[in-house]
This record gives C-alpha cells, structure tokens and sequence, in this order.
C-alpha cells in the first residue's frame, strides 16, 4: 500500500479525555498484537525513543510497554488513518505482548461468530473442490524402481499455480497450516519445488528462517548439512541442505506427497544429523499412492496433508482433513 502524506502529531485528533486509541501490529508477521490509548506525551515518547509507550487509563501515568517484563515493542512505523484520530504502531515485539503469554491480545473466538466463519471456510473449500474439478493428470515415466510404468501428475492451481489460485485460498492454506503446526520451531524447511510460496509466507507468519533444500549444490560446504538421494515416481536426484543444522527444531513445508521418495529421504537425513523434526505437512496428497502411510510404517512420522485427493474415474475428489489445532 502506498502511503500518503504524512501528516504531524499536530493533526492529530484527541478525545475529551486528550487520548487517541493506539493499534499494535507486528512489522514482520502482520498479526495484530493489541490496542491501548496514548495521550501526546507517550506519541513524543515514542517516537524520542523507537519504543512503544502508552498511557494507562486505569493507573493514570504513563506506561512504556514491557518496563518490567522485558517485553517491549520496538517501533518500525507509526501510521495514523483517514480521519485523524487512531493511531497504528507497527513494531518489533522482543516476547509476548499479551499478559497472559500468548503472541496476541486477540486469542480468543467469538463463539457467536462460528456461523459467518463457517460460511466462509465453505466457499474456500468449493474454490479448491473447483480447481481440482478443472485440474489435468498428465503422465510421465515411472523411475522410482520396476513396479510401474506410469506416475500420474495433477496440474492444478493449488500445487503449480497454473492458472494461478486466489491470494485469499493461500492465505487460506498458509493460516490452517499455522495453526496446526508448532510455533518452537528455528527453522521452516522446504525443498525446492512448487511449495516455496507458501512456505515463505508461513516463515514470515512465525517470524523464522527459511531454509530451502536445494537440487543443485548453491554454497559452500560450510552451510551444507549434507546431500541426499532421493527417487519419487517420476524424478531421481540429489538433495542439498543447506541452512540447517544439528539439533534444529525444524517445520518441513511440501506441496504435494505421493510417493513419499522425497520426503523420506529428506526425513532419514535430518534423523541421522540428529535435526528435531516437529512438524510435516503437505498441501496435498495423491492418496493412491500411500506415501504418507509409507513414512509412518518406515520412520515413525506422521505427515499432515491438508488435502487429500483420489481418483474417482476419470474425476479428481478432494477431502478436507481437520487436525488439532498447534500443540
């Protein structure tokens, strides 16, 4: 979004009570973290010292955000809307922001609101059920081993972006992947491939690193955990990780499992080299061939795929599969 003009703390608009309601969001995240009111004295704070001060209506002084508990906002941008009288402070929390622990003030559900929301989930879902309806299965040549001859790829919107899906499907797919994964994680792992979109923005989402797991050696030895085979239904090759390391707590991000190759691989890799694993998830899975069933008989890991497709005929049918939410 392009901004305007700025405007002064002059310009501001004030209450009878001489305060101005104040919006906290995280620069990196986006993620609204809380709401308080400052009067001009706390704005001037401020911005003199790049932290978040407030003024507290119920003790009546002025308030620097996290003075005792070190969990303090520092100030990336302070923004004011349309009419002058709220104020948006994006800003670098250094813990929690919330009293109780949590991320956000707002971590709570509107009970009451469970029916406009559903309504919403529903039309994501019929967008995703109409791109699969459209999506072709194109076939290649089987090269994993001998046992077929065949591997049947779905081109749809969802994993190859052709035609593109709707940003509000990703965010769709990006928030029910946080929420159904670990935030104690250092790093969000994905292999080069069609997942990287949506593995960056949930790396944003968790303000951690990306690590990606690269086809072709790209760096020194120096960042390179190590190089892996791998062989899925149509694809033979070497994997390099790069940017991981030993006793990493790692979220693997994957657009698509069929087979399992890839991601078996990749998993026997980071066991071996001793990296915490805590959460795979995979945006879909050709259920038909079991390769989520496959790793959890061989290496004991459970892969969350949030879309599971299988082949009626010549039709493709999607089913939507719910998980607790993060642990």
């Amino acid at each position: 979004m392009k901004l305007e003009t700025a405007s002064s703390l002059e310009d501001l608009k004030f209450g009878e009570d001489q305060l101005i309601p104040v919006v906290v969001q995280d620069y990196i995240s986006r993620e609204v973290l809380m709401v308080a009111y400052a009067n001009k004295v706390a704005l001037t704070k401020t911005i003199e010292t790049g932290f978040a001060y407030f003024w507290s209506r119920r003790r009546k002084e002025l308030w620097l955000k996290g003075e005792s508990s070190g969990n303090m906002l520092k100030i990336a941008e302070v923004r004011i809307d349309c009419d002058n009288d709220t104020v948006l402070y994006l800003a670098e929390p250094y813990g929690p922001t919330c009293h109780t622990g949590m991320t956000s003030c707002f971590h709570k559900r509107l009970k009451d609101a469970e029916k406009v929301e559903n309504k919403y989930e529903q039309e994501i879902a019929s967008e995703i059920v109409s791109y699969y309806e459209n999506a072709r299965v194109v076939k290649r040549r089987w090269v994993r081993d001998g046992s077929k001859k065949t591997y049947e790829f779905i081109l749809s919107s969802i994993t190859e972006h052709v035609p593109p899906p709707s940003p509000r499907v990703i965010a769709w797919l990006v928030n029910k992947i946080d929420s159904i994964t670990s935030d104690n994680i250092d790093k969000v792992v994905v292999p080069e491939a069609l997942g990287l979109p949506i593995g960056a923005i949930v790396s944003q989402i968790k303000k951690k690193p990306m690590a990606i797991v690269r086809k072709k050696p790209f760096h020194s030895d120096e960042y390179l955990l190590d190089k892996v085979k791998y062989a899925s239904g149509y694809e033979k090759g070497s994997y390099y990780i790069y940017g991981v390391k030993k006793n990493d707590k790692i979220l693997i991000i994957d657009d698509t499992i069929s087979t399992g190759g890839t991601l078996e691989a990749l998993l026997q890799s980071f066991i071996k080299n001793d990296v915490k694993v805590t959460d795979v998830v995979c945006v879909m899975e050709k259920i038909w061939y079991h390769g989520s069933d496959s790793i959890k008989t061989k290496l004991g890991i459970d892969v969350k795929s949030l879309i599971q497709v299988n082949k009626k005929g010549n039709a493709l049918k999607c089913v939507f599969v719910d998980y607790d939410s993060k642990p």
